[in-house]
């Protein structure tokens, strides 16, 4: 074909293809290899998506209103395929595989193959692209990070096709630069640090234009930002009106600008290069070559600003704590093409063609094999607790239809998303109070058992008991016994919390997480006595649930996280004794709840086991004007005591199974009349 001779598109889109096609393969082969993982906070943007096609708004629960999504584009764009009848996991996922197809072909597009020697030039940079950590573990994860990649591609490539070549420093019209800037400015709608890739890119783009003087530099600067700039007014406008709020509530949680943040966030991007080695050495031999050969030397620093700049903020906000690389995501794709400048700096095609394919090859080898090896890839793979989430969001959904109890929850994620319940998020990314709470004082990472990770230090326990929640979960699913968080933790030696709340043992069974994989799950679920989900009081009888009576009573502080060294030998023999008694609880398993086939949740009695429950009940200390029975009937005996003398009403109840195993639904106290 003659370089000067009019490229018809469908032939164009055909050599595209075919440079894209090793990539491709290469995706299909790397992509499932981390299945079944799907994130928790993906459940979060799926819950947003669910609500708004359900009419009740960019939300996550009733009431409050709060931004605690960071993905405006990827939740309004899981919401439209949801509106076309797909179920929400699957169209998550599907866009996600889509999005990384779509990055593939934009970077593949990006030197214009136009023969079989371009095409084999133009192939290095999707196939470096599909052999990182990030696209294996995240494009079916279900968050924003393969679109982000889809418009960085885009865009990226769109300017080495724009200004890559000798004609860079020509003049653009307003409308070449505005629609250069379109996939910036969807960036920035897809994440709240897009502006900065908008940012570092219109600089490039600028400074490209300084031998024509440095208004010609501002004026194409200017353009090309402004779909950027327009873009992030119109969501700020958008966030004041609707969220009442400057910036999203992820941002108060998580934008901890601490200068103790630097040394994680530079380990973390020294642990990224180490996963992705070969993409991190061609891109930054790349880049180095580009700079020193003469040709396209000029147009290296429009992909090596936006590199810098981004490795830099992943080092200031102290990287990520989740496993592939989440937040490397983007980068990749500039990373890819700076690699491939390198290239393009050779002579003849045939040479950029064979050392491309030479290249491309070796290091798609070397970064696929190390994504796979990397131990946080083998942690995602085996990462199940988010369906552990999913069988008990669906138990307390079906127990609970009726009643809504509000759930409070440390994992914002699957738990809340498949029970349909109101919640309340102990950890802030969906509520406002908490995200703006201070970072405790008492707070110090460096303890032992602390958890570290960005997004997980904000808390405010006094807050969380005003709320009275009616369920809580602590950590993630099937939850722990004891705090973890911040907001627990505060809370745990509140009277509020050691009068009210119970803990209850969920006894799901082996539930089928998965399709093909059956695990067993005993969940920790703290219950309010007189919440939704506890007593139901009427005029003359007391309606108890019969799980309450298996459940155990935390008699003062275990953990003591939140307060300060005392030197109380005793206080510290009490708490040492109170987890004794709770890990005894959690070991002997005597009576669990376990949901019936109609859903229902009911307590499974082991024989000779007691189960009990203190009540106050009106006119007691007088028993005989109290009776008690069981539903069903005849499975148990109910005995009713006084708890002692002077105790105003207190009254133990007392269940004994009649068989071993005996389930029990409600137990039902009636006043006699006088």
């Amino acid at each position: 074909m003659n370089d000067a001779a009019p490229r018809r598109p469908g032939r164009a889109w055909r050599w595209t293809a075919l440079a894209a096609l090793p990539a491709l393969v290469l995706f299909a082969l790397q992509a499932g290899w981390p299945w079944p993982f799907f994130s928790d906070d993906s459940f979060i943007s799926l819950r947003y998506s669910e609500r708004l096609l359900e009419g009740h708004g960019l939300t996550w629960t009733d009431g409050e209103t709060v931004e605690g999504y960071s993905n405006l584009l990827w939740v309004v764009l899981v919401a439209g395929l949801g509106a076309m009848g797909l179920e929400l996991i699957t169209a998550a996922r599907l866009l996600g595989a889509l999005c990384s197809v779509a990055a593939l072909l934009a970077l593949a597009a990006a030197l214009r193959p136009r023969d079989l020697r371009s095409a084999a030039t133009a192939a290095l940079a999707p196939l470096l692209v599909a052999a990182t950590q990030p696209v294996m573990i995240w494009s079916l994860a279900g968050l924003e990070g393969p679109l982000m990649l889809a418009l960085l591609a885009w865009g990226f490539g769109g300017l080495l096709r724009r200004f890559g070549g000798d004609s860079g420093h020509a003049e653009l019209r307003a409308v070449d630069l505005l629609s250069a800037g379109l996939p910036f400015a969807l960036a920035c709608w897809t994440r709240p640090d897009g502006p900065l890739w908008a940012l570092t890119a219109g600089l490039g783009v600028g400074a490209l234009a300084r031998r024509s003087g440095a208004l010609a530099a501002v004026g194409r600067a200017f353009w090309f930002g402004l779909p950027a700039l327009a873009a992030v007014a119109a969501q700020l406008a958008f966030r004041l009106t609707y969220y009442e709020d400057y910036v999203p509530n992820t941002a108060h949680v998580k934008a901890d600008l601490d200068p103790a943040s630097f040394a994680p966030g530079f380990a973390y991007v020294r642990a990224a290069m180490v996963a992705m080695p070969a993409l991190a050495a061609a891109a930054g031999c790349g880049a180095a070559l580009a700079l020193v050969a003469r040709r396209r030397r000029a147009f290296v620093p429009t992909l090596l600003l936006p590199v810098l700049a981004w490795l830099v903020y992943l080092c200031a906000i102290g990287g990520d704590h989740f496993p592939g690389l989440r937040l490397l995501h983007g980068v990749i794709a500039p990373m890819a093409l700076l690699a491939t400048t390198a290239v393009l700096a050779l002579p003849s095609a045939t040479l950029r063609a064979i050392a491309a394919t030479a290249l491309g090859l070796i290091a798609a080898a070397v970064d696929a094999t190390a994504a796979r090896a990397n131990a946080t890839s083998k942690e995602a793979r085996a990462e199940t607790w988010e369906w552990h989430g999913k069988a008990l969001g669906e138990a307390l959904g079906e127990a609970f239809a009726k009643e809504q109890p509000r759930v409070a929850v440390d994992a914002a994620g699957a738990l809340p998303y498949y029970s349909r319940l109101p919640a309340l998020d102990m950890l802030g990314l969906c509520d406002r109070t908490i995200a703006t709470t201070p970072f405790p004082t008492w707070l110090d990472t460096t303890k032992p058992g602390t958890p570290k990770p960005p997004g997980h230090l904000k808390g405010n326990g006094g807050y969380v008991m005003q709320q009275r929640p009616d369920l809580m979960v602590f950590s993630n699913p099937p939850g722990l016994p004891l705090p973890v968080f911040v907001s627990a933790c505060e809370f745990e030696d509140d009277p509020r919390f050691l009068n009210n709340y119970r803990l209850v043992l969920l006894d799901l069974g082996a539930p089928e997480i998965l399709p093909g994989v059956a695990q067993p799950h005993l969940a920790s679920l703290w219950v309010r006595v007189n919440g939704r989900a506890g007593l139901r009081r009427e005029r003359d009888r007391v309606l108890a649930p019969a799980y309450l009576f298996g459940a155990f009573a935390l008699p003062g502080p275990a953990i003591r996280k939140h307060q300060p060294p005392t030197g109380d030998a005793a206080a510290d023999a009490t708490a040492a004794d109170n987890l004794r008694q709770i890990a005894a609880f959690y070991a002997t398993r005597a009576n669990v709840a376990a949901p019936a086939r109609d859903g229902n949740l009911d307590l499974v009695l082991r024989a000779g086991a007691d189960a009990s429950l203190e009540l106050m009940l009106p006119d007691a200390p007088a028993p005989l004007r109290w009776r008690a029975r069981c539903v069903p009937e005849g499975v148990a005996t109910v005995e009713i005591r006084p708890v002692g003398a002077g105790s105003d009403g207190l009254q133990r109840v007392t269940l004994r199974a009649t068989t071993d195993g005996a389930r029990v639904r409600t137990v039902v106290l009636e006043r006699l009349p006088r």
